[in-house]
C-alpha cells in the first residue's frame, strides 16, 4: 500500500473521542494504514500518545497551546505543504471546518466525523451564531465523506447544514461500536480477582452499603450536557418519598473542572450527600459498571454515549433519559426511560427499579447488544470508506 498516511486533527482527544479513535484505529492500522495525529499540546494529546504510540508508522504533531482556530489552520496548512498524506480524517465539526480551510488549496480528500449534535444548549458558541453556521456549510459541504456517529446525529446536523444535502459531500452514517473482545477481557480480570482474594474490596465494602440497598452509577462528566443536576433533584426526590436508605450513588470523580462545583452543590443538602459516594476516574470503566446494580444517564443531550453500549453488553440495566442520541441507543433495549431534564421521571424510574431490582432482562438482552454494538462492524464500515479514499 502506498502513500497509506491519513493525517488526523482532533480538538480534544478526551471522552467519546478518544475512544472512537482508540477502537476504530487499531484495525485500521493492522490493514495497513498509519496515522498522524494533530491536536493542541497538553495532558489530553500527551496521554493519548500513550495510547496509541506503539502502533506501527504512529506520528504525532502538536499545535501550540492556546493558538485558537487560527494556530490550528495554520499549522494544518503547513503540514499538508509536505504533501505526505493520502486523505486527511478530522474528528468533529470544528476540526472538520478548521481542517477544510486550511485544505482550500491542497484539495485532498478529506473525511470528517461527526461526535456530538448542536442542540439549543450546545450551540454554536459565541456570537454571530448565523454567521458562523453559513461558513461551516460552505467550508465543510465540499468534503468527501461526512460521518455521523448516530442517525439522531445525522438529521440533526441536516437540519443545521442543509447545504450539505447539496453539495458535493457524501453522508456516511456509521454508528459508534465498542470493542467487545476488550470487555469480555476486563470482566474475567475482574471477576477471577474476586474469586481469588476474598479480602478483595468491593464498592459495598468500601462505603459500607448493605446488600439491600440498591447502587446506582454516575460515570459521566459533571457537564451540563450529562445532567448531574437533574440526578441530585432525582435524590431529593427519593428522600421525599421515603426511599432515602434504600439507594446509593457512586460517581467518578470528573477531573475536567466541574469537581468542586458538584461537590458543592451535594453539600449543600447533608442527606443527599449522604447519599452520594465519589471514586476515581478509571480508564477502564468494567469493574465499576459491574459493581452497580443500575446505571444511570440523566444526559440532556448525546450524540452515541459509548457507556451505554458498554452497560448493555455487561448486562447492567440502565435507566436513561429520552433526549437525542441516546434515546436511539436505549430503543428496543430493556432500559428504563425517563423524560429528559425531568428528576421526577428519573425518580420515579429509580424506585421502580427499587421495588423490582431484577437484572434478568438486562442479562437476557446481551447477546443482542453483543451483536448490534460490536465496534468490528463499524471499524470494517469505515475500512471501507478508507480503501474508496485511498484509490482515487
Amino acid at each position: 500500500m502506498t502513500n497509506n498516511r491519513v493525517l488526523v486533527p482532533v480538538s480534544h482527544p478526551l471522552g467519546g473521542i478518544r475512544t472512537y479513535m482508540l477502537y476504530n484505529f487499531r484495525s485500521i492500522n493492522e490493514a495497513g494504514y498509519q496515522f498522524t495525529f494533530l491536536s493542541e499540546s497538553g495532558a489530553a494529546f500527551d496521554s493519548f500518545k500513550n495510547d496509541v504510540g506503539l502502533w506501527s508508522g504512529t506520528e504525532f504533531i502538536d499545535v501550540k497551546k492556546n493558538s485558537g482556530a487560527i494556530g490550528t489552520i495554520n499549522t494544518i496548512r503547513r503540514v499538508l505543504r509536505k504533501k505526505r498524506f493520502s486523505f486527511i480524517h478530522s474528528q468533529g465539526l470544528k476540526a472538520g471546518t478548521e481542517t477544510a480551510i486550511a485544505n482550500l488549496f491542497t484539495r485532498l480528500p478529506h473525511m470528517i466525523t461527526l461526535h456530538d449534535v448542536i442542540v439549543p444548549q450546545n450551540d454554536i458558541p459565541g456570537r454571530f451564531k448565523k454567521l458562523k453556521k453559513f461558513i461551516i456549510s460552505q467550508m465543510t459541504k465540499n468534503a468527501s465523506i461526512i460521518i455521523p456517529v448516530s442517525h439522531d446525529c445525522e438529521q440533526n446536523h441536516l437540519q443545521n447544514f442543509p447545504a450539505w444535502k447539496n453539495g458535493k459531500v457524501k453522508i456516511e452514517t456509521i454508528p459508534n461500536g465498542i470493542d467487545i473482545d476488550r470487555l469480555e477481557n476486563s470482566r474475567n480480570i475482574f471477576e477471577s480477582k474476586i474469586e481469588s482474594d476474598s479480602e478483595q474490596s468491593s464498592l459495598r465494602t468500601k462505603f459500607k452499603i448493605d446488600s439491600d440497598t440498591i447502587i446506582g452509577g454516575f460515570f459521566g462528566r459533571f457537564m451540563p450536557q450529562k445532567g448531574f443536576d437533574i440526578l441530585l433533584d432525582a435524590l431529593s426526590i427519593l428522600i421525599r418519598k421515603g426511599y432515602e436508605n434504600r439507594f446509593r450513588l457512586i460517581a467518578t470523580i470528573d477531573t475536567n473542572g466541574y469537581l468542586n462545583e458538584t461537590i458543592n452543590t451535594t453539600a449543600k443538602d447533608s442527606r443527599v450527600g449522604a447519599m452520594v459516594h465519589f471514586v476515581d476516574s478509571v480508564s477502564d470503566i468494567v469493574p465499576l459498571l459491574l459493581q452497580v446494580d443500575l446505571m444511570l444517564m440523566p444526559s440532556r443531550w448525546e450524540a452515541c454515549p459509548i457507556v451505554t453500549m458498554e452497560s448493555l453488553v455487561l448486562g447492567t440495566p440502565i435507566i436513561g433519559s429520552d433526549c437525542i442520541g441516546l434515546r436511539e441507543e436505549l430503543r428496543g433495549t430493556p432500559s428504563i426511560i425517563a423524560g429528559n431534564g425531568n428528576a421526577e421521571s428519573l425518580a420515579d424510574g429509580i424506585i421502580k427499579f427499587i421495588e423490582n431490582p431484577t437484572k434478568d432482562a438486562a442479562k437476557n438482552y446481551i447477546p443482542e447488544a453483543k451483536k448490534r454494538f460490536d465496534v468490528k462492524s463499524a471499524a470494517d464500515k469505515l475500512l471501507k470508506l478508507y480503501n474508496s479514499l485511498h484509490q482515487k
